[in-house]
């Protein structure tokens, strides 16, 4: 089960190995934008919030324990506020999402696929063996 620290790395190695120089990666103690990478033919910036399929937390009660279907529509949900929000204040810059690669968050994205196309959000998908899909 991929934590959020699992796939900002992921996500990190994907982009390097696509030409990008990943300026910033929070990990799930740290606030603050998930991945701030840039492209050098790219204007501005590339800007990710990612979110994981269980809890970075030991100790936690979902720790490494995967979330349910309304867990994982409340970080789809979490996840789309804070990128529209980024799209807001970073006029600039390109906007992603991340998740695990998993049947629910597919689900979930799915039903919103239309929008996320409509605003140029890509979203990537991390496998467990931390391959990275763009969807």
């Amino acid at each position: 089960m991929l934590n959020e620290n699992d796939v900002v790395n992921a996500v990190c190695r994907y982009l390097e190995g696509s030409g990008y120089k990943v300026l910033q990666r929070c990990s799930t103690t740290n606030q603050g934008i998930d991945i701030i990478a840039k492209h050098p033919s790219e204007l501005g910036r590339l800007l990710v919030e990612a979110k994981g399929g269980t809890s970075a937390r030991e100790g936690s009660a979902r720790f490494e324990k995967g979330f349910n279907r309304s867990q994982v529509f409340d970080r789809v949900a979490k996840c789309f506020y804070t990128a529209a929000e980024m799209h807001t204040e970073n006029a600039n810059d390109s906007i992603a999402m991340a998740f695990p690669d998993t049947p629910l968050f597919r689900d979930y994205l799915g039903r919103i696929k239309t929008v996320t196309d409509k605003l140029g959000f890509p979203v990537f998908l991390v496998n467990e063996n931390s391959s990275v899909q763009a969807l």
